[in-house]
């Protein structure tokens, strides 16, 4: 079977298919060479920013790879997805981000029948100016994904810090 990502912008390009933030600033800089979505707490209180699936951008329910780099300079940040089914949302998976740390996201999420959003969100430290980096945002059937034919994929940050601000 091939391979198929379906995430609709895993190159950070925030052209068509466009990232939300929400009391926080979002910019797209190039680090190490990679597209990184940048996300600095801008305020307090609810801080993310996020990729909103749905329509002919969501997939149909099942079980799904989820892959994505992450970084964080400041404490408290993390990786979420939410399915929105009617007028709740349900977290499939969250993925905490120390200090100074890049993060490999691998899991497995199942996609609830009848969702009809998908929300792909990170959330920066609360500490104003501090931020969070993804990059590289994969979401695969996992009837196709296989890690021994490479499951991670090539060219990733291989460090455990990032030099940035």
């Amino acid at each position: 079977m091939q391979r198929i990502n379906l995430f609709p912008d895993p190159n950070m390009a925030n052209t068509i298919f466009q990232c939300i933030p929400a009391r926080c600033t979002v910019d797209f800089p190039t680090v190490s060479g990679f597209r990184w979505l940048r996300a600095t707490t801008s305020a307090s209180s609810d801080i993310y920013a996020q990729y909103m699936l749905a329509g002919a951008n969501l997939p149909p329910a099942g079980v799904y790879h989820i892959h994505a780099v992450c970084y964080a300079r400041g404490s408290g940040a993390l990786f979420r997805v939410y399915a929105g089914v009617g007028n709740s949302f349900t977290l499939l998976h969250e993925t905490s981000i120390a200090d100074d740390q890049t993060r490999w996201i691998d899991a497995d999420i199942t996609i609830p029948a009848n969702t009809t959003q998908l929300l792909i969100r990170v959330v920066p430290p609360s500490t104003v100016g501090k931020f969070i980096l993804i990059r590289d945002i994969l979401i695969e059937s996992k009837s196709t994904y296989d890690t021994a034919v490479g499951g991670g994929l090539p060219g990733f940050f291989s460090g455990d810090t990032m030099p940035l601000g």
